[in-house]
């Protein structure tokens, strides 16, 4: 899948008319700078329904799945990671209950 697919999504497999969907862009916290994240929400929604927790393992893999969308400098993925669990744990609790 490339990546006009992976942001606009596969024709073939959307029921929409158009056959496409747009990821969102979400703000959040990367040490202490607002950073736009695309696909934030869609994969923290896909992780949730896999059954992944917050813990160390899935910020690695979200790291991996998110720089697919966006660019992550080099060396900074530790910064990233830490953001990104951030987010996915207020997810995770949200749904929990």
């Amino acid at each position: 899948m490339g990546l006009k697919d992976k942001i606009f999504g596969d024709k073939g497999s959307s029921g929409c008319c158009c056959g496409t969907r747009i990821v969102g862009l979400r703000q959040i916290n990367v040490n202490g700078r607002s950073v736009g994240i695309m696909g934030l929400d869609e994969t923290l929604q896909e992780f949730f329904k896999k059954g992944k927790k917050p813990e160390d393992s899935t910020g690695n893999e979200l790291v991996e799945e998110l720089k697919k969308l966006n660019f992550i400098a080099e060396g900074a993925e530790e910064m990233y990671k830490k953001a990104f669990l951030a987010e996915y744990q207020r997810y995770w609790e949200a749904r929990k209950k």
